[in-house]
């Protein structure tokens, strides 16, 4: 996953600390770096993982031509709503 590995310095909380401090002591991890990699690891995965379905959400939508007209009616009824308030509509002019 990586190029290689950055040294850093980072501040948990207390309990946090007494985690992963526990999670080495126990066998479970090798170091406490193991246990921030891991979590780290997992953040990342859920991150990509969501924007994998939102990806395939956009792509499904676009797909399908009653989706495409009805975001043109709710873009074309907040212009309106802009309009009659005096603000301008995003992209355009009041």
């Amino acid at each position: 996953m990586t190029e290689g590995k950055k040294k850093i310095s980072l501040t948990l909380d207390h309990d946090l600390a007494a985690f992963a401090d526990r999670l080495v002591e126990s066998g479970f991890a090798p170091s406490v770096s193991a246990v921030v990699t891991a979590a780290m690891e997992s953040l990342h995965a859920r991150d990509v993982a969501a924007r994998a379905a939102w990806q395939a959400k956009l792509e499904e939508a676009e797909a399908d031509p009653a989706v495409g007209a009805r975001v043109e009616r709710i873009k074309a009824h907040i212009a309106r709503q802009l309009r009659d308030k005096g603000l301008a509509a995003p992209g355009g002019a009041a």
